[in-house]
């Protein structure tokens, strides 16, 4: 009886800290909870076609940010950006 009322307060606090996780913006995206969480974020627009874009995450207080310039993705493969080249314009320009 005393794992299901422990499993029950555990889920409890996880379903508080989900509904109360930050909001989005315009340019960032993510959640955060009081034992972890990540964001991305895209940022400025070079003439180019690449941009600015940062991931943070987040785990029981250690972390970090990484930030790269990169150009839109493939439209075949959304979710990954491709990496810049110096010089060259991006082939899937925003």
């Amino acid at each position: 009886m005393y794992c299901v009322s422990t499993a029950l307060t555990v889920a409890a606090l996880a379903a508080g800290a989900i509904a109360f996780a930050a909001p989005v913006s315009s340019q960032c995206q993510g959640g955060w909870t009081p034992w972890g969480g990540g964001e991305y974020c895209d940022g400025y627009i070079y003439e180019d076609g690449s941009y600015d874009h940062c991931v943070s995450v987040t785990v029981l207080g250690f972390g970090g940010t990484q930030c790269n310039r990169v150009c839109p993705p493939d439209p075949a493969n959304p979710a990954v950006p491709l990496p810049w080249q110096p010089g060259a314009f991006c082939p899937f320009r925003k």
